[in-house]
């Protein structure tokens, strides 16, 4: 009778059904981990975002009534104190005949009273008059050069004139001529009154002589009413703000030390400010200064959300500026998952966790992305999120 030879397993048949048996659970993991999502990871990402944005200022627009000719008394830029001389506003129906008509009798004023001090020498009048020459070369210099502040140095000038008029009216014995003349300075003095006003500064700020139009529609007082509308409009130049005649404007007294940018982005853009967060912003034609803000609770609307991030130091160079580039950028740490992970609904960015009783969405902030991943935390600390927790993808 035959025997039957069994089947003989050779080593090789073995290593091949255990190459093929990795592969397919390979292949199962994969497929399984793909459909099941994956695992919450800590981690940390660097935001860095360039946007286009509005900046937004505290601050007063002080109008006056209509006016024919205004001198300044101070300086773009310059800190105020209340009360401190910011213009002088002369009203319709001056002329400039009325100003000279003033400075020729104080001119003959001065000559009168030289006259009577020819020949006496005085020590404190000899200091003012260099005073005055030197204020005078220096104002030349400037103009020629384009170079220096003038209007510093031609209200120095005005402060010296008066001084040197007060210290001759108390040393000079009077005489009939100078009487004459006296009388009739006051009587121009007078009409010339009727027709000025001295513009102070109503308290501490920093004051501008700029407008754009935009400054009552974008104030400090009026945040709650911005909206992605009226931001979309003022970076596209198609707003039509202005507040009240242009020619009523005087000036902007604006607080330094709080002002706002705004920015949008989408409405089903995951990526967005998280109110209380802080970011470091650089401006671009600022060179050499970044800036720490503090970003407000976004705003919302079908137009887009609104990213308002607020500062609390100088504003320096951005005081006219109101359309701007500029990069925002921030370390975050949280939970990083796969930005196909994140699901949008209504404006709300959510991830969908796997829990013993199933499944259950959660709403998330997305603090920074890349193109494939994104860092989120927990949107409700009442419904946190932790490492090791799986999630869905949508």
């Amino acid at each position: 009778m035959a025997r039957r030879r069994g089947i003989r397993f050779t080593g090789k048949f073995y290593m091949l059904l255990a190459l093929v048996f990795i592969a397919v659970t390979v292949v199962l993991v994969l497929l399984l981990s793909d459909a099941g999502g994956g695992t919450l990871e800590a981690g940390t990402m660097r935001l860095e975002l360039a946007v286009k944005g509005v900046v937004i200022r505290d601050e007063m627009s002080i109008s006056v009534d209509r006016y024919d000719k205004v001198t300044f008394e101070a300086a773009e830029g310059a800190e105020s104190y209340e009360g401190m001389p910011v213009a002088r506003v002369y009203k319709w129906g001056y002329s400039d005949d009325m100003m000279q008509s003033l400075i020729t009798v104080e001119a003959q004023i001065y000559e009168a009273q030289a006259a009577l001090l020819s020949g006496v020498e005085n020590a404190d009048l000899a200091n003012i008059e260099l005073q005055i020459g030197q204020k005078r070369a220096a104002i030349r210099t400037a103009h020629t050069q384009g170079e220096g502040d003038m209007l510093t140095l031609e209200n120095e000038l005005k402060s010296l004139l008066v001084q040197r008029r007060e210290y001759l009216r108390n040393t000079v014995q009077p005489t009939e001529t100078l009487n004459t003349l006296y009388a009739a300075e006051q009587t121009k003095k007078d009409q010339l009154d009727s027709y000025t006003t001295e513009v102070t500064a109503s308290g501490s700020g920093v004051i501008s002589f700029y407008f754009d139009g935009y400054e009552q529609a974008l104030n400090y007082e009026k945040l709650s009413m911005l909206n992605s509308e009226l931001v979309s409009s003022v970076l596209k130049n198609t707003a039509s703000m202005t507040g009240g005649s242009a020619d009523n404007l005087l000036y902007r007294l604006v607080n330094p030390n709080r002002w706002h940018l705004a920015f949008l982005t989408g409405k089903n853009e995951p990526l967005r400010t998280l109110a209380g967060m802080r970011y470091t912003v650089e401006f671009e034609g600022v060179p050499e200064a970044s800036y720490t803000a503090t970003a407000l609770e976004p705003i919302g609307s079908d137009g887009g959300v609104v990213n308002l991030l607020e500062f609390s130091e100088p504003i320096g160079a951005l005081l006219c500026a109101r359309t701007v580039n500029a990069t925002v950028t921030m370390e975050a740490s949280g939970f990083v998952v796969p930005l196909s992970a994140i699901a949008m609904r209504d404006g709300t960015a959510y991830i969908t966790l796997r829990t013993g009783n199933g499944e259950h969405e959660t709403a998330v902030n997305v603090l920074a992305k890349d193109e494939e991943n994104a860092l989120i935390q927990a949107k409700d600390a009442a419904d946190p999120i932790a490492a090791g927790q799986r999630y869905l993808k949508p």
